[in-house]
């Protein structure tokens, strides 16, 4: 619909919907066009990501899953005509932070026991596109017999139930708390550790930081993780671009024709 809809501005249409008599009259955003940001990992969602995307936003909470999954879908762009690294592959991952392991992981507890399972399981339900609360909460995730919803989550999801054994309740405070991305719970340090692993390992270009809570646990990333990246290089001291391009070091598309 994007590039349909880029046509339309440059020449003559008169449809069902709408009309335009010739080329829209103001200029090109500097960017070019808005960054195409994806999402889902199922097969299907790979090859669409690998043929249209330039960011994708995906749940990896293991370092050989992430790895396999970067290696997979650069290994696709060549069909499409991409060269390897012209997608950004940013997994989602939710930092709990402390000035020592101790007090981070007694935040993590905290913010677990905040949780309500059946909140949890109504966000899981959506996602799978399953109605969970017809299931007893004191036992395990059923097998399913059909995929519905979110394939990829519904893998993961059914993955962590099955190796840890948690009921139905477990399993939705688990969700709940994460969305089934990685939680890293340690010290500014150890956070930065973790990162700087990830990117030599080749697992990803970048994260999703998402913040267990607002706003103590973004300023708590900005002024204690921040800074320790930036000692070790890992992130930028200042933005060299104005756009949110410029700042995934994605190049500016041709103008459609």
């Amino acid at each position: 619909m994007i590039t349909k809809l880029a046509v339309c501005w440059i020449c003559k249409h008169k449809g069902e919907f709408f009309q335009v008599k010739g080329p829209l009259n103001v200029p090109r955003a500097p960017q070019g066009r808005p960054v195409l940001v994806q999402a889902g990992s199922s097969e299907r969602g790979r090859d669409f990501a690998a043929r249209w995307a330039e960011v994708i936003f995906t749940a990896q909470p293991a370092l050989e899953g992430a790895r396999e999954f970067y290696k997979d879908i650069n290994g696709r762009l060549a069909k499409f005509n991409r060269e390897p690294g012209s997608v950004k592959i940013m997994p989602g991952v939710m930092p709990i932070i402390g000035e020592t392991e101790a007090e981070a992981k007694r935040k993590e507890e905290l913010l677990r026991e905040l949780v309500h399972p059946l909140a949890g399981l109504s966000l899981l339900s959506d996602s799978m596109n399953q109605d969970l609360s017809q299931f007893d909460l004191d036992k395990p995730l059923p097998e399913l017999d059909t995929m519905r919803g979110n394939q990829s989550r519904q893998k993961i999801v059914a993955q962590l139930a099955k190796e840890e054994g948690l009921t139905l309740a477990q399993l939705g405070k688990r969700f709940g708390a994460s969305r089934s991305h990685r939680v890293l719970v340690g010290t500014p340090a150890q956070i930065a550790d973790n990162f700087e692993e990830w990117l030599e390992k080749e697992a990803c270009d970048g994260f999703n930081i998402m913040c267990p809570y607002l706003p103590g646990g973004l300023n708590e990333f900005v002024e204690l993780v921040v800074p320790e990246l930036q000692r070790r290089g890992i992130f930028r001291k200042e933005y060299t671009g104005v756009t949110l391009r410029d700042h995934f070091g994605l190049e500016r598309p041709d103008p459609v024709v």
